[in-house]
């Protein structure tokens, strides 16, 4: 459930008229919409703003159930009604912008990756958004790197407006690098499986989201297709849980949603220090980097590529070490630092190392606090944290949180 600061109705009356209340509304039990709004809090810090969210679940019937971590809430009008926000932020699919309409009014609102189309000549809200493009654009470096003559795409099940945009902006990928393009359009079922078994092998297959790279990777495994042998996968979101799960583990790209938060907070910035104007035009943000897992990673020796799977799985784990990883691979510890070394170009440590420090970094996007990150991440201590961190990124992890703000 979503954080919230607790406001009397005497406090938003006394509040100094320089600061403003931001209402954020975000779908409930959502990870990304998480990750967002410690974006929006981080930039509404700096601005002195108060923000107050909530979360809403849709019911079969249409009907919304609106929660705060101080309880429900009977409807949005009424939050509102006690909130008298300066301005709306809303994550997706959480409210319409006809519901924000009703509920609110005209206060400057921001939606962050909304499920419809953007139409300028309509708009009466901003727009923040993945980059479609770049994700495409990243989703195409990763499967050219192994020189793909044929390049495909999967969407997701979902009706959405970035499900094709991604779609067209890959078909424009593989045209550029002068790959063949292949497109699903059927629905999912053994549909998928036939189109699979009839791509060329071998192939680099990009998957609108990591839901429908799971599919994917599902299909392949029941037809026999190797991956990444024949098919190499690539998702998008980067939901661990997800791409962890699978068999290989799905490489997938990561998106910026605590960037997109600040984007949407800078966004209505500008909107609530002059409400009257049009909505700023949108911005699209874009992706961090793809998270290369078994799906996508081709190596010559199987051992060092289920050593790097069983470390990718367990390196954050308290006491993981390469004591592990060689006991994994079954052979003598010689050969296992020898074979790693040589096929992967690095020490078993470094990929623990490696794996470690990505965890760590995307938690503290996330606005962890330092002290406890690095036991998160299975370093032994915080002071161990530390020097590996500068060694590794060449520079201090305060200097980084600062960089990348």
């Amino acid at each position: 459930m979503a954080e919230s600061t607790t406001l009397s109705a005497k406090t938003l009356t006394r509040r100094n008229a320089k600061d403003k209340t931001v209402l954020a509304i975000l779908p409930m039990g959502n990870g990304m919409a998480q990750a967002a709004l410690s974006g929006i809090r981080a930039e509404a810090a700096v601005r002195r703003w108060h923000v107050m969210s909530a979360e809403t679940e849709r019911a079969s019937d249409g009907s919304l159930r609106v929660e705060r971590s101080s309880g429900s809430i009977a409807s949005v009008g009424e939050l509102a009604a006690l909130m008298r926000p300066d301005g709306v932020i809303v994550w997706g699919y959480a409210l319409s912008p006809d519901e924000v309409a009703a509920n609110v009014g005209t206060v400057p609102s921001v939606f962050i990756d909304p499920p419809f189309d953007i139409r300028p000549s309509r708009r009466k809200f901003a727009v923040v958004r993945g980059d479609a493009r770049a994700v495409a654009s990243l989703a195409a470096r990763e499967l050219l790197f192994r020189d793909f003559a044929d390049l495909a795409f999967v969407p997701s099940n979902e009706d959405e407006s970035w499900n094709h945009e991604r779609g067209e902006a890959f078909r424009d990928c593989a045209r550029v690098a002068g790959a063949r393009y292949h497109e699903f359009h059927a629905r999912r079922g053994e549909a998928l499986g036939c189109w699979l078994a009839a791509l060329p092998k071998p192939c680099g297959l990009f998957a609108a989201n990591d839901k429908a790279g799971d599919e994917v990777l599902g299909a392949c495994a029941a037809l026999g297709i190797a991956v990444p042998q024949d098919i190499s996968v690539v998702g998008v979101d980067n939901m661990v849980y997800l791409c962890e799960g699978t068999a290989p583990t799905l490489s997938s790209i990561m998106m910026d949603h605590v960037g997109e938060g600040r984007a949407a907070a800078e966004l209505l910035a500008d909107w609530m220090d002059a409400p009257r104007r049009s909505p700023p035009e949108p911005r699209f943000v874009p992706p961090l980097r793809v998270v290369r897992r078994a799906s996508s990673r081709a190596m010559p020796d199987r051992r060092v590529a289920k050593a790097i799977e069983f470390i990718r799985l367990g390196a954050c784990e308290e006491g993981f070490s390469p004591r592990d990883v060689v006991a994994n691979m079954g052979v003598s510890r010689s050969l296992a630092f020898d074979l790693f070394r040589r096929v992967a170009g690095h020490t078993i440590l470094d990929e623990i190392q490696s794996v470690r420090l990505e965890r760590a970094q995307e938690l503290l996007r996330q606005g962890r606090r330092p002290d406890i990150v690095g036991a998160d991440c299975g370093f032994s201590s915080h002071d161990d944290f530390r020097r590996v961190f500068r060694k590794r990124c060449g520079m201090s992890v305060k200097a980084w949180k600062a960089m990348v703000k």
